[in-house]
């Protein structure tokens, strides 16, 4: 698994992907060690490094929330360090660099010309987007460990410990929080929250999606994603981490309790549910959904069933990044800071590069048809595209 826990347990269970990978959701507990990668013969493209560069100490393998940032031309990032900068798409020059004085852990979000970001002692942060100067920062008492969203003039986040706070995004002021329950051993992340028009979208940690109104924070429904199973809390973990997925007029959601289902945006009713445990976000193209499990196995669902094209067990314990579409195929990274391109017809890999040297724990961010950022763990960026071969 690629996070530590957010709870006290005995420190044997914090184990990194990258030698070990425990797998306890949905039935009992097996230690494997990462599948090696085969070589790839006459792989029909291959993938070319545009750019580098180091962005600062992105907090390790156990510290996902940072996700590259993209608008005007630029990409944004952070890092623990409390570092802000931003870089030139086209050839990684950096444009500007400013330290906030945060110990910061998750971002940037970015809305409208603010970027906003989390810390460890429960702070969001605004700075300028055009040039990283403080706005303003609030305190909302647990850590923020997922990239700030917006909408128009309101921000919100979600907390550690259970907690939805929307901000005025001009001065900060809190304009509301609602709280839910968070089990007591949970996996260490949370979902960012997503927004369309005037609702709200939060994964839970108890394996529930909430919509809310983002004026008002009122509950406009609450529907259940996966229920605990099993005798151990280790097992009954089924926190929804991956941010919920709209596409028109269907919804996405995955839990690390065994399930991904399709829902309706407006009432929440699900139209199917497949037994899937994913701690990601998830993809889609204009036929399927896209998930990768907890174990690094890559799944292909139709979206309009939810019924298995095809699945892959290929990348197996390496711990595998969120899935993201490029070119009507399919690109994640793993944890020793590979990439790989599978075809959307049967998962078949079809191109791979390596361009750096640590764990690719964020979502791809892709472009276009042939470019894509991928952030390391530790603050690796790098630009990569694949080009057919000759």
């Amino acid at each position: 698994m690629k996070h530590l826990f957010k709870s006290a347990w005995p420190a044997a269970l914090l184990m990194t992907a990258g030698s070990i990978a425990l797998t306890a959701c949905g039935g009992g507990s097996t230690l494997s060690e990462p599948k090696p990668l085969v070589e790839l013969n006459a792989p029909a493209y291959r993938m070319q490094v545009v750019w580098h560069r180091n962005t600062g100490d992105g907090g390790g393998e156990f510290e996902s929330g940072f996700v590259p940032a993209t608008a005007n031309g630029l990409v944004y990032t952070a890092n623990r360090d409390g570092e802000v900068a931003a870089f030139r798409l086209e050839n990684g020059k950096r444009v500007w660099h400013e330290n906030t004085d945060h110990q910061l852990v998750a971002g940037p979000g970015i809305v409208g010309d603010t970027l906003l970001m989390g810390t460890r002692n429960g702070d969001v942060v605004a700075v300028s987007a055009a040039n990283g100067k403080p706005r303003w920062h609030t305190n909302l008492a647990s850590e923020v460990l997922a990239a700030p969203a917006g909408e128009g003039n309101i921000a919100v986040a979600r907390t550690v410990d259970g907690r939805v706070a929307a901000l005025d995004l001009e001065s900060g002021k809190r304009l509301w929080t609602i709280e839910s329950s968070v089990p007591n051993l949970t996996m260490r992340g949370t979902a960012s929250p997503i927004i369309r028009g005037n609702t709200v979208y939060v994964g839970t940690d108890s394996g529930k999606v909430l919509a809310l109104d983002l004026a008002t924070g009122e509950q406009r429904w609450e529907q259940t994603v996966a229920l605990p199973s099993g005798r151990s809390e280790l097992e009954r973990i089924v926190d929804v981490d991956g941010n919920p997925l709209i596409t028109g007029n269907d919804m996405y959601a995955a839990s690390a309790g065994g399930a991904v289902v399709a829902m309706q945006p407006d009432t929440g009713q699900i139209r199917w549910k497949e037994d899937i445990a994913s701690e990601g976000n998830l993809a889609v193209d204009p036929q399927h959904v896209y998930a990768t499990d907890l174990n690094g196995g890559v799944w292909s669902l139709l979206r309009d069933s939810g019924d298995t094209e095809w699945t892959t067990d290929q990348l197996g314990y390496r711990s595998v990044s969120a899935p993201a579409v490029m070119d009507g195929n399919v690109v994640v990274g793993d944890y020793e800071g590979y990439v790989h391109w599978l075809s959307a017809d049967n998962g078949d890999e079809i191109a791979r590069g390596h361009p750096i040297g640590e764990a690719i724990n964020a979502q791809p961010v892709v472009l276009d048809d042939s470019r894509a950022l991928v952030l390391g763990a530790e603050g690796e960026l790098a630009m990569v595209r694949f080009v057919a071969n000759q």
